[in-house]
C-alpha cells in the first residue's frame, strides 16, 4: 500500500506559493532558487531540502520552513552568508560578526502549538543574545513572531522587523496603542477580529493592520472607513462581506494580502494608496504585476488580463458570475488558489507558455498540478492528465455540473478538499495513494477521510471506516441529505468546515478520543439539533455559525 511523504510538504501548493512569495523562480519541475547579494539558496522540493552554501538541509517538517523563511528575512537584509549559520554553535541559525564572533542565536519552531511549546520549555544556552523564532504564510503574506533574549531583558522585536538595521543595538516591546472600543479586538496596533453589527464602520485610528479574516463573512455592514496611518490590509480580511459596498484604501497602506475583498460582490473601492492601481473596478499592485481583486459585478462578459501581470491571485475572481471568457496573457506564471473560483459560467483562453489548458482544466507547464475547473467548459467528465501529481486546493469548489472525476495514478497529492459542493460527482480512483470505498475517498492506510460525495451520502446512513483518524477539510460539505452519520472510535482531529451545510443532519455523537474539532465545523447545520461531544473539547467561536444545536457533554 503506498503511503504519503509526511505531511507532502514538499508537494503542498501553500508551500510553492511561500516559494513564490519570498521571490523564488522555479527553474525546473519542483526546483526552485533565488540569488540574494553574495549567494543563492535553491530548494529540491521534490527531494525535500534546500542547498545553501554547498551544503543541503531538510525541508520536512513546519520547522524547516520557519528556518528557511528566516534565513531568506536576514539575508535580504544584507546580513553576509557567511554570517547567517545553520546549525552552528547549537542552534538552528547562529548570526555571527564578521569577525566571527556571534551575535545572535535562533531557535526556530513551527507556527502555532509548537512555538507555543518551544517558549515553554526553552531554558537559555547562554549568556549571548538568544531568540526563538517563528513564521507561516498566511493570507498571502508571511507573518513572523520573535522572542529575543538580551543579557537579562526579554524583548519582542528589534531584529527582523522591516526598519531593523542589521546587527541592531536597540530593541522594543510591541505594544497596543489606544484604547478602543469593544467591538474591536486589537493587538499590537493588529484588529484580529471586528465583532460589531454596525452597517457603517469607521476603523479607530492606532489601527495599522487589518488581520486575515477580521471581518469575515460579517454580512451587515455595507461602508468601512479605515484610518490613516494603516499599513497593511491582510487577506480575507473582508472575505464574503456581501454588503460591503464602499472601502478606502489610505494612502499610508503599502501591503495587500491575497483578495482582501473576495466575495464582496459589488464593492466599490477608493483607493488613495500610491502601492496601489485601480482600474475600473480591478485592483492591482502599483507595478501591475499583480492582480488582486475583480469586482464580481461589473458587466462585461470577456476580460484579457493585461500583458504587464505576472501573477493572478488567490480567489482575485470569485463569484464572478458575468465573465464568459478570460484570457490569461503570455507573461503571466503564476496563479494563486483557484482564482475562478465559483465563476459559473467562465472558460480560459490561455496564451501564456507556464500553463496549460485542456478538456476545460487548467494546469501548470508541467501539467503536474491541476490549477482549476473551469464551469462554463461544458465538460461534465473530467479525466486529469496521467502526468498530474497534485491536484490544488478548491479547484473543483462547487462544480455541481460535473459527473464523474478520474483520479489518474499519478497524483500523489489532494489539496483541502478540492471537490467540496460537488453535488453529482462520483469519483474514479486509480491512485495508488488514496482509495474510494463506498463512494467515500480516503488516503490509501485509510486513516484520513478526504471526501464524502453527495451522493454518497444520499437517503443513507454512512459509516466511516474504523481506521480513519482525521477527518479532512470540508470532508461533508454539501451533503445536505445526510441525516446521520457513524464516526468511528479511533478518530482524533474533525477538520474545519468539516460538516458545514449538512442541513439535514440531526444528531453527531463525538468519540472520547477526538482531540480537536475545527472551526466552521458545523456552520449552517440547520436541522442539527443534539451534538454529544467530550468534556475536554473547546468550541471554537464559529463551529456552530448558524447552528442552534444542542451541545451535550459527556
Amino acid at each position: 500500500m503506498a503511503e504519503k511523504t509526511k505531511d507532502t510538504l514538499f508537494i503542498d501548493m501553500k508551500y510553492v506559493i511561500l516559494y513564490r512569495k519570498l521571490g523564488y523562480e522555479e527553474i525546473a519541475p519542483d526546483i526552485f532558487t533565488y540569488d540574494y547579494p553574495d549567494t543563492k539558496i535553491t530548494i529540491f522540493s521534490e527531494q525535500q531540502r534546500f542547498e545553501y552554501l554547498g551544503r543541503s538541509y531538510p525541508l520536512f517538517a513546519y520547522k524547516d520552513f520557519a528556518i528557511l523563511e528566516c534565513v531568506d528575512r536576514l539575508l535580504k537584509k544584507r546580513y553576509p552568508s557567511g554570517c547567517v549559520c545553520l546549525n552552528d554553535c547549537g542552534y538552528d541559525i547562529a548570526v555571527k560578526l564578521p569577525d566571527g564572533q556571534l551575535y545572535l542565536g535562533i531557535f526556530a519552531e513551527g507556527w502555532g502549538k509548537n512555538y507555543q511549546t518551544l517558549l515553554k520549555q526553552f531554558k537559555r544556552k547562554g549568556t549571548g543574545n538568544e531568540c526563538l523564532y517563528t513564521s507561516q504564510l498566511s493570507g498571502g503574506l508571511v507573518d513572523f513572531k520573535s522572542k529575543l533574549y538580551i543579557g537579562n531583558e526579554v524583548f519582542s522585536a528589534g531584529v527582523f522587523e522591516r526598519r531593523a538595521s542589521i546587527y541592531p543595538k536597540e530593541f522594543y516591546n510591541q505594544t497596543s496603542e489606544g484604547d478602543f472600543p469593544k467591538e474591536f479586538v486589537v493587538e499590537y496596533g493588529e484588529l484580529l477580529k471586528y465583532t460589531g453589527s454596525d452597517k457603517f464602520v469607521t476603523v479607530p485610528e492606532g489601527i495599522k493592520r487589518i488581520g486575515t479574516g477580521a471581518f469575515w463573512a460579517n454580512t451587515n455592514i455595507e461602508r468601512v472607513v479605515l484610518p490613516q496611518g494603516l499599513d497593511c490590509i491582510c487577506g480575507d480580511a473582508f472575505v464574503y462581506c456581501e454588503n460591503l459596498k464602499f472601502i478606502n484604501i489610505p494612502s499610508t497602506v503599502t501591503e495587500m494580502g491575497d483578495d482582501p475583498f473576495a466575495g464582496c460582490l459589488d464593492i466599490q473601492i477608493d483607493n488613495q494608496s500610491p502601492h496601489f492601481i485601480n482600474d475600473e473596478g480591478v485592483l492591482f499592485d502599483s507595478t501591475k504585476k499583480f492582480l488582486i481583486h475583480y469586482t464580481a459585478a461589473k458587466e462585461q462578459e470577456e476580460y484579457t488580463i493585461p500583458e504587464s501581470v505576472t501573477w493572478i491571485g488567490k480567489h482575485s475572481f470569485y463569484k464572478c458570475c458575468n465573465l464568459k471568457l478570460v484570457v490569461i496573457t503570455q507573461n503571466v506564471k503564476f496563479m494563486g488558489n483557484n482564482a475562478f473560483s465559483d465563476c459559473r459560467n467562465i472558460r480560459l483562453k490561455n496564451l501564456s507558455p507556464y500553463f496549460q489548458y485542456t478538456g476545460g482544466v487548467l494546469y501548470d507547464k508541467n501539467a503536474t498540478t491541476c490549477m482549476h475547473y473551469s464551469m462554463g467548459s461544458g465538460v461534465k467528465v473530467v479525466k486529469l492528465l496521467e502526468t498530474v501529481r497534485t491536484i490544488g486546493r478548491n479547484c473543483f469548489w462547487n462544480c455541481d455540473m460535473i459527473e464523474k472525476i478520474v483520479i489518474p495514478a499519478s497524483v500523489r497529492q489532494i489539496g483541502y478538499n478540492p471537490f467540496a459542493n460537488c453535488k453529482n460527482v462520483v469519483l474514479e480512483n486509480h491512485s495508488p495513494y488514496y482509495k474510494v470505498q463506498n463512494g467515500i475517498l480516503y488516503d490509501a492506510s485509510l486513516r484520513e477521510l478526504v471526501y464524502c460525495p453527495p451522493k454518497a451520502a444520499e437517503g443513507k446512513k454512512v459509516v466511516i471506516a474504523e481506521t480513519v483518524e482525521n477527518i479532512g477539510r470540508s470532508a461533508f460539505t454539501g451533503c445536505d441529505t445526510l441525516k446521520r452519520i457513524i464516526l468511528p472510535k479511533g478518530l482524533k482531529f474533525i477538520s474545519r468546515s468539516a460538516f458545514s451545510g449538512c442541513t439535514a443532519l440531526k444528531e453527531i455523537h463525538i468519540p472520547s478520543g477526538v482531540e480537536d474539532i475545527a472551526d466552521w465545523c458545523f456552520s449552517g447545520c440547520i436541522s442539527l439539533e443534539k451534538i454529544f461531544m467530550p468534556e475536554h473539547i473547546v468550541i471554537k467561536q464559529n463551529t456552530l455559525k448558524g447552528c442552534a444545536a444542542e451541545v451535550i457533554k459527556i
